[in-house]
């Protein structure tokens, strides 16, 4: 399994269609999106690199859509349970500077941060 975060930038006038149209494809998960910017944050899932090749590429694609950036990795040998989050969360601890998923709470966080350009 394979998990990407991903920016994506669209005109905020086709933001809510780009939106609408990036959620449909498989495997991509909406996490953030700034309508006055046009800056959207996606996590893709993907079975294999070759299928998240395609999918980013269909990112690239969708209508709309000015550029998409990869801005966080996860190789994994074995598909994640799907457990209750609150489990989850304990069995964590509380996050580092260095788990992966600060890192890319960190790289969304400046995404935001860096306001339209």
């Amino acid at each position: 399994m394979n998990l990407s975060g991903i920016a994506v930038v669209a005109a905020p006038a086709d933001i809510d269609a780009v939106v609408h149209a990036l959620a449909a494809l498989p495997g991509m998960q909406v996490m953030r999106v700034d309508r006055d910017s046009g800056r959207i944050v996606l996590v893709q899932e993907a079975p294999a690199v070759a299928d998240e090749i395609e999918g980013f590429r269909a990112i690239q694609r969708t209508r709309g859509v000015i550029s998409a950036d990869l801005v966080c990795h996860y190789f994994g040998d074995q598909a994640l349970p799907d457990p209750d989050l609150g489990t989850v969360l304990e069995r964590l601890g509380p996050t580092t500077d260095s788990s992966p998923r600060t890192r890319c709470d960190s790289a969304c966080d400046t995404f935001f941060a860096r306001g339209p350009q």
